[in-house]
């Protein structure tokens, strides 16, 4: 197992398990795009941003770049 002290952002639940398998650390999915409608979640995002650091991972496809790119705005507001 791979220990992280930052949190990971993944798409989806199967990106979750597959991560999990390999890596000790906090597992967060976007569940699509509804994650921004999700305030709980938007907030959990922020807080292990500010205080331990998230990685994102998504897919190189067009969704995927917009996903990180309204993650990175959402932890920076």
């Amino acid at each position: 197992m791979i220990k992280l002290k930052q949190a990971v952002i993944v798409e989806g639940k199967y990106d979750k398990i597959k991560l999990g398998s390999i890596l000790d650390a906090v597992i967060i999915t976007t569940d699509g795009f509804g994650i921004f409608k999700d305030k709980e979640k938007t907030e959990l995002i922020r807080s292990l941003a500010q205080t331990c650091g998230v990685i994102i991972l998504t897919d190189s496809d067009s969704a995927g770049f917009k996903r990180m790119s309204d993650i990175k705005g959402c932890v920076r507001s």
